[in-house]
Protein backbone atom coordinates (compact mmCIF):
# COMPACT_ATOMS: atom_id res chain seq x y z
CA UNK A 1 0.00 0.00 0.00
CA UNK A 2 1.21 3.23 -0.86
CA UNK A 3 1.28 5.96 1.96
CA UNK A 4 0.18 9.06 0.28
CA UNK A 5 -3.50 6.99 1.08
CA UNK A 6 -3.78 7.16 4.23
CA UNK A 7 -3.95 10.70 4.82
CA UNK A 8 -7.47 10.80 3.06
CA UNK A 9 -8.64 8.41 5.55
CA UNK A 10 -7.23 10.55 8.02
CA UNK A 11 -9.55 13.30 6.97
CA UNK A 12 -12.64 11.12 7.09
CA UNK A 13 -12.45 10.33 9.97
CA UNK A 14 -11.59 13.36 11.59
CA UNK A 15 -14.82 14.81 9.66
CA UNK A 16 -17.08 12.41 11.12
CA UNK A 17 -15.80 13.64 14.42
CA UNK A 18 -16.90 17.12 13.69
CA UNK A 19 -20.02 16.26 12.70
CA UNK A 20 -21.22 14.05 15.53
CA UNK A 21 -19.94 16.90 17.75
CA UNK A 22 -22.62 19.26 16.14
CA UNK A 23 -25.32 16.94 16.76
CA UNK A 24 -24.87 16.14 20.29
CA UNK A 25 -27.02 18.34 22.28
CA UNK A 26 -26.19 21.00 24.79
CA UNK A 27 -26.72 20.13 28.10
CA UNK A 28 -26.63 23.07 31.13
CA UNK A 29 -26.40 22.33 34.95
CA UNK A 30 -27.91 24.82 36.92
CA UNK A 31 -25.49 26.19 39.41
CA UNK A 32 -27.41 25.70 43.41
CA UNK A 33 -28.53 28.96 44.49
CA UNK A 34 -28.88 29.69 48.07
CA UNK A 35 -31.95 30.23 50.18
CA UNK A 36 -32.51 32.53 52.79
CA UNK A 37 -33.39 30.75 55.87
CA UNK A 38 -36.10 33.39 57.10
CA UNK A 39 -37.72 33.26 53.11
CA UNK A 40 -37.94 28.62 53.72
CA UNK A 41 -39.92 29.82 57.28
CA UNK A 42 -43.15 30.49 56.22
CA UNK A 43 -44.98 32.97 59.45
CA UNK A 44 -47.69 31.44 60.91
CA UNK A 45 -49.90 33.99 63.26
CA UNK A 46 -49.78 33.25 67.08
CA UNK A 47 -53.11 32.43 69.13
CA UNK A 48 -53.36 35.13 71.94
CA UNK A 49 -55.08 33.43 74.83
CA UNK A 50 -58.37 34.59 76.01
CA UNK A 51 -59.87 35.48 79.73
CA UNK A 52 -62.70 33.39 80.29
CA UNK A 53 -64.88 34.47 82.84
CA UNK A 54 -66.55 32.22 85.45
CA UNK A 55 -70.38 31.64 84.99
CA UNK A 56 -72.35 32.88 87.19
CA UNK A 57 -73.99 30.39 89.26
CA UNK A 58 -77.66 29.61 88.95
CA UNK A 59 -79.60 30.66 91.70
CA UNK A 60 -83.10 30.53 93.43
CA UNK A 61 -84.97 33.19 95.68
CA UNK A 62 -86.68 32.84 98.35
CA UNK A 63 -88.61 36.00 98.23
CA UNK A 64 -89.94 37.24 101.48
CA UNK A 65 -90.77 40.94 101.70
CA UNK A 66 -91.92 43.56 104.54
CA UNK A 67 -94.68 42.29 105.89
CA UNK A 68 -94.12 38.30 105.04
CA UNK A 69 -94.65 35.72 108.15
CA UNK A 70 -91.23 35.27 109.00
CA UNK A 71 -92.14 32.13 110.59
CA UNK A 72 -93.05 30.17 107.08
CA UNK A 73 -90.47 32.24 105.86
CA UNK A 74 -88.24 30.50 107.53
CA UNK A 75 -89.63 26.97 107.70
CA UNK A 76 -89.34 27.76 103.84
CA UNK A 77 -85.99 28.31 103.93
CA UNK A 78 -85.18 25.01 105.53
CA UNK A 79 -87.49 22.50 103.63
CA UNK A 80 -86.07 23.74 100.40
CA UNK A 81 -82.83 23.53 100.96
CA UNK A 82 -82.08 19.86 100.31
CA UNK A 83 -84.09 20.46 96.48
CA UNK A 84 -81.80 23.54 96.32
CA UNK A 85 -78.66 21.72 96.84
CA UNK A 86 -79.47 18.56 94.46
CA UNK A 87 -80.91 20.74 91.62
CA UNK A 88 -77.44 22.69 92.14
CA UNK A 89 -78.77 26.26 92.76
CA UNK A 90 -77.42 28.56 95.31
CA UNK A 91 -80.47 29.84 97.58
CA UNK A 92 -81.00 32.86 99.04
CA UNK A 93 -83.74 34.87 100.89
CA UNK A 94 -84.41 38.40 100.12
CA UNK A 95 -86.48 41.44 100.62
CA UNK A 96 -86.93 42.56 97.27
CA UNK A 97 -86.29 41.46 93.46
CA UNK A 98 -85.60 44.62 91.42
CA UNK A 99 -85.84 44.14 87.31
CA UNK A 100 -81.74 44.17 87.31
CA UNK A 101 -82.53 40.84 89.53
CA UNK A 102 -83.81 39.13 86.57
CA UNK A 103 -80.93 37.59 84.92
CA UNK A 104 -80.54 34.57 82.96
CA UNK A 105 -78.99 32.32 86.33
CA UNK A 106 -82.16 33.13 88.46
CA UNK A 107 -83.68 29.91 88.05
CA UNK A 108 -86.70 30.31 90.60
CA UNK A 109 -88.65 32.40 92.68
CA UNK A 110 -90.35 31.48 95.84
CA UNK A 111 -92.42 34.56 96.84
CA UNK A 112 -94.72 35.21 100.22
CA UNK A 113 -97.59 37.03 101.14
CA UNK A 114 -97.82 40.45 100.40
CA UNK A 115 -97.95 40.59 96.62
CA UNK A 116 -94.42 42.17 95.63
CA UNK A 117 -96.16 42.40 92.22
CA UNK A 118 -94.76 39.06 91.28
CA UNK A 119 -97.09 39.28 88.01
CA UNK A 120 -95.25 42.29 86.44
CA UNK A 121 -91.75 40.15 87.82
CA UNK A 122 -93.25 37.24 85.25
CA UNK A 123 -93.90 38.80 82.72
CA UNK A 124 -90.09 40.44 82.74
CA UNK A 125 -88.40 37.61 83.25
CA UNK A 126 -90.12 35.01 81.07
CA UNK A 127 -86.93 32.43 81.62
CA UNK A 128 -87.57 31.93 85.50
CA UNK A 129 -90.13 30.02 86.98
CA UNK A 130 -91.98 32.02 89.60
CA UNK A 131 -94.13 30.39 92.74
CA UNK A 132 -96.85 32.66 94.44
CA UNK A 133 -97.26 30.83 98.04
CA UNK A 134 -101.03 32.24 99.77
CA UNK A 135 -100.61 35.28 97.62
CA UNK A 136 -104.29 35.57 96.69
CA UNK A 137 -106.33 36.87 93.68
CA UNK A 138 -103.57 35.64 91.55
CA UNK A 139 -103.40 33.94 88.37
CA UNK A 140 -101.11 30.83 86.41
CA UNK A 141 -99.43 31.77 83.65
CA UNK A 142 -96.43 30.11 81.70
CA UNK A 143 -94.07 30.98 83.82
CA UNK A 144 -96.34 31.89 87.65
CA UNK A 145 -97.75 28.95 89.49
CA UNK A 146 -99.68 30.30 92.38
CA UNK A 147 -100.69 27.76 95.45
CA UNK A 148 -104.10 28.64 97.65
CA UNK A 149 -104.37 32.26 95.30
CA UNK A 150 -108.16 31.52 95.93
CA UNK A 151 -107.70 31.54 99.84
CA UNK A 152 -108.88 29.29 102.68
CA UNK A 153 -111.97 27.46 102.60
CA UNK A 154 -113.14 27.77 106.00
CA UNK A 155 -116.46 25.78 105.06
CA UNK A 156 -114.50 22.58 104.29
CA UNK A 157 -112.39 23.46 107.49
CA UNK A 158 -115.75 23.58 109.63
CA UNK A 159 -116.99 20.70 108.17
CA UNK A 160 -114.43 18.14 108.68
CA UNK A 161 -113.80 19.16 112.55
CA UNK A 162 -117.66 18.67 112.58
CA UNK A 163 -117.13 15.17 110.98
CA UNK A 164 -114.47 14.62 112.91
CA UNK A 165 -115.63 15.90 116.60
CA UNK A 166 -118.88 13.04 115.51
CA UNK A 167 -116.50 10.27 115.65
CA UNK A 168 -114.74 10.65 118.80
CA UNK A 169 -117.82 11.75 120.87
CA UNK A 170 -120.94 10.61 122.00
CA UNK A 171 -124.09 11.10 120.06
CA UNK A 172 -124.49 14.58 118.63
CA UNK A 173 -122.59 16.37 121.77
CA UNK A 174 -120.76 18.35 119.88
CA UNK A 175 -120.43 22.18 119.55
CA UNK A 176 -118.51 24.98 117.67
CA UNK A 177 -117.23 28.48 119.18
CA UNK A 178 -116.99 30.84 116.34
CA UNK A 179 -116.40 34.14 115.11
CA UNK A 180 -119.70 36.39 114.44
CA UNK A 181 -118.79 39.47 112.55
CA UNK A 182 -116.61 38.00 109.17
CA UNK A 183 -118.01 35.25 106.77
CA UNK A 184 -115.59 33.13 107.08
CA UNK A 185 -116.64 33.05 110.97
CA UNK A 186 -119.82 32.32 110.09
CA UNK A 187 -118.74 29.72 106.84
CA UNK A 188 -116.66 27.95 110.14
CA UNK A 189 -119.78 27.35 112.08
CA UNK A 190 -122.00 26.02 108.99
CA UNK A 191 -119.86 23.86 108.12
CA UNK A 192 -119.40 22.29 111.22
CA UNK A 193 -122.85 21.89 111.50
CA UNK A 194 -123.55 20.41 108.75
CA UNK A 195 -120.50 18.11 109.08
CA UNK A 196 -121.59 16.84 112.13
CA UNK A 197 -124.78 15.95 109.94
CA UNK A 198 -123.12 14.04 107.43
CA UNK A 199 -121.31 11.84 109.97
CA UNK A 200 -124.91 11.12 111.63
CA UNK A 201 -127.13 10.97 108.81
CA UNK A 202 -130.58 13.03 108.99
CA UNK A 203 -131.90 11.06 111.84
CA UNK A 204 -134.32 11.19 114.63
CA UNK A 205 -132.68 11.32 117.60
CA UNK A 206 -134.12 9.29 120.26
CA UNK A 207 -132.86 10.51 123.43
CA UNK A 208 -133.33 14.28 125.15
CA UNK A 209 -131.84 16.39 125.08
CA UNK A 210 -129.93 14.96 121.99
CA UNK A 211 -132.22 16.98 120.21
CA UNK A 212 -130.32 20.54 121.07
CA UNK A 213 -127.20 19.17 119.37
CA UNK A 214 -125.09 20.38 117.78
CA UNK A 215 -124.24 23.47 119.79
CA UNK A 216 -122.60 26.73 118.56
CA UNK A 217 -121.88 29.82 120.43
CA UNK A 218 -120.77 33.26 118.68
CA UNK A 219 -118.90 36.36 119.36
CA UNK A 220 -117.29 39.67 117.51
CA UNK A 221 -113.32 39.13 116.73
CA UNK A 222 -112.65 41.73 119.44
CA UNK A 223 -114.30 40.19 122.29
CA UNK A 224 -112.82 40.04 125.56
CA UNK A 225 -111.40 37.20 127.65
CA UNK A 226 -114.93 37.75 130.00
CA UNK A 227 -116.89 37.14 126.67
CA UNK A 228 -115.10 33.89 126.02
CA UNK A 229 -114.98 32.38 128.92
CA UNK A 230 -118.82 32.93 129.02
CA UNK A 231 -118.52 31.04 125.68
CA UNK A 232 -116.70 28.43 127.52
CA UNK A 233 -119.90 28.15 130.62
CA UNK A 234 -121.65 27.78 127.55
CA UNK A 235 -120.58 25.03 126.37
CA UNK A 236 -120.29 23.47 129.66
CA UNK A 237 -123.48 24.17 130.68
CA UNK A 238 -125.25 22.36 128.08
CA UNK A 239 -122.93 19.02 128.65
CA UNK A 240 -121.27 19.45 125.22
CA UNK A 241 -118.55 16.91 125.24
CA UNK A 242 -116.56 17.62 121.81
CA UNK A 243 -115.43 21.81 120.86
CA UNK A 244 -114.34 23.06 117.50
CA UNK A 245 -112.60 26.56 118.43
CA UNK A 246 -112.79 28.36 114.98
CA UNK A 247 -109.62 29.83 113.72
CA UNK A 248 -109.24 33.34 115.45
CA UNK A 249 -111.98 32.29 118.14
CA UNK A 250 -111.56 31.94 121.52
CA UNK A 251 -108.29 32.92 123.83
CA UNK A 252 -105.67 30.66 126.27
CA UNK A 253 -107.70 31.30 129.22
CA UNK A 254 -111.10 29.95 127.46
CA UNK A 255 -109.03 26.71 125.99
CA UNK A 256 -107.80 25.75 129.76
CA UNK A 257 -111.44 26.61 130.87
CA UNK A 258 -112.49 24.07 128.50
CA UNK A 259 -109.81 21.56 129.09
CA UNK A 260 -109.98 21.32 133.01
CA UNK A 261 -114.04 20.31 132.32
CA UNK A 262 -112.70 16.88 130.53
CA UNK A 263 -113.90 18.84 127.29
CA UNK A 264 -112.28 17.42 123.90
CA UNK A 265 -111.17 20.04 121.30
CA UNK A 266 -110.54 20.68 118.21
CA UNK A 267 -108.65 24.01 116.62
CA UNK A 268 -106.01 24.83 114.29
CA UNK A 269 -102.12 25.29 115.14
CA UNK A 270 -100.33 24.30 117.96
CA UNK A 271 -102.57 23.89 121.10
CA UNK A 272 -101.15 25.09 124.44
CA UNK A 273 -99.68 22.43 126.92
CA UNK A 274 -102.59 23.04 129.11
CA UNK A 275 -104.93 21.07 126.90
CA UNK A 276 -102.73 19.06 124.86
CA UNK A 277 -104.29 15.48 126.82
CA UNK A 278 -107.86 16.82 125.68
CA UNK A 279 -106.23 18.22 122.08
CA UNK A 280 -108.30 15.52 119.22
CA UNK A 281 -106.40 17.18 116.36
CA UNK A 282 -105.59 20.40 114.26
CA UNK A 283 -107.22 21.38 110.97
CA UNK A 284 -104.27 23.09 108.97
CA UNK A 285 -103.11 24.37 105.58
CA UNK A 286 -99.69 22.64 105.27
CA UNK A 287 -97.90 24.64 102.88
CA UNK A 288 -95.25 23.23 103.69
CA UNK A 289 -95.62 19.87 102.04
CA UNK A 290 -97.54 21.41 99.24
CA UNK A 291 -94.63 23.35 97.99
CA UNK A 292 -92.14 21.33 98.71
CA UNK A 293 -94.01 18.72 96.22
CA UNK A 294 -94.70 21.27 93.61
CA UNK A 295 -90.88 23.08 93.53
CA UNK A 296 -89.30 20.02 91.83
CA UNK A 297 -91.88 19.90 89.04
CA UNK A 298 -91.50 23.35 88.56
CA UNK A 299 -87.72 23.15 88.18
CA UNK A 300 -88.47 20.58 85.46
CA UNK A 301 -90.13 22.86 83.72
CA UNK A 302 -93.87 22.01 84.32
CA UNK A 303 -94.28 25.44 85.40
CA UNK A 304 -98.17 27.54 85.31
CA UNK A 305 -99.59 24.99 88.35
CA UNK A 306 -102.47 26.21 90.15
CA UNK A 307 -102.75 24.29 93.24
CA UNK A 308 -105.71 24.78 95.39
CA UNK A 309 -104.75 25.12 99.37
CA UNK A 310 -104.30 21.46 100.79
CA UNK A 311 -106.61 21.01 103.85
CA UNK A 312 -104.44 18.52 106.77
CA UNK A 313 -104.11 17.35 110.20
CA UNK A 314 -101.67 17.62 112.30
CA UNK A 315 -100.71 17.49 116.33
CA UNK A 316 -103.18 14.65 116.22
CA UNK A 317 -103.72 12.78 119.76
CA UNK A 318 -104.13 8.80 118.33
CA UNK A 319 -105.45 7.98 121.90
CA UNK A 320 -108.59 11.01 120.85
CA UNK A 321 -108.47 10.06 117.47
CA UNK A 322 -107.52 6.30 116.31
CA UNK A 323 -105.27 5.53 113.14
CA UNK A 324 -108.70 3.78 111.91
CA UNK A 325 -110.67 6.66 112.54
CA UNK A 326 -108.13 9.27 110.99
CA UNK A 327 -107.92 7.09 107.97
CA UNK A 328 -111.97 6.93 107.40
CA UNK A 329 -111.71 11.09 108.05
CA UNK A 330 -109.14 11.22 105.35
CA UNK A 331 -111.06 9.50 102.79
CA UNK A 332 -114.35 12.15 103.21
CA UNK A 333 -111.01 14.75 103.09
CA UNK A 334 -110.17 13.80 100.11
CA UNK A 335 -113.84 13.42 98.76
CA UNK A 336 -114.58 16.67 100.34
CA UNK A 337 -111.35 18.61 98.36
CA UNK A 338 -112.09 17.37 95.26
CA UNK A 339 -115.99 18.70 94.94
CA UNK A 340 -117.38 15.41 95.80
CA UNK A 341 -118.90 16.51 98.71
CA UNK A 342 -120.42 19.69 99.25
CA UNK A 343 -120.22 21.23 102.83
CA UNK A 344 -123.94 23.34 101.42
CA UNK A 345 -122.39 26.91 102.38
CA UNK A 346 -122.48 30.12 100.56
CA UNK A 347 -118.83 32.09 101.06
CA UNK A 348 -120.07 35.33 100.50
CA UNK A 349 -122.31 35.32 103.50
CA UNK A 350 -120.89 32.06 105.62
CA UNK A 351 -124.51 30.95 105.55
CA UNK A 352 -126.11 27.45 104.34
CA UNK A 353 -126.89 27.88 100.71
CA UNK A 354 -130.68 27.94 100.05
Amino acid sequence: MKPRLLWPLFSLMLLGAVILAACTPKTTTPSPTAVSSQAAATSLPTAQPTETLPAEPLKAVLLAGPGSDPVLAGSLQTALNEIMVEAGLAWQVRQQLLPEDLGTALRLVVALPPDPGLAALAAAAPQTQFLAVGIPGLASTPNLSVIGAQGTRPDQQGFMAGYIASMVTSPWRVGVISISDSPAGRAARSGFLNGAVFFYGLCNQVYLPNCDFPRYFELPAGATTEEWQAAAGYMIHYGVSTVFVAPGAGDEAMLSTLGAAGIKLLGSGAPPASVQANWVVSLDYDLLAQVQSLVPHILAGQGGQDVPLALGFTYTNSELFSPGKQTLASSVLVELQASYIDPGVDLTTGENRE
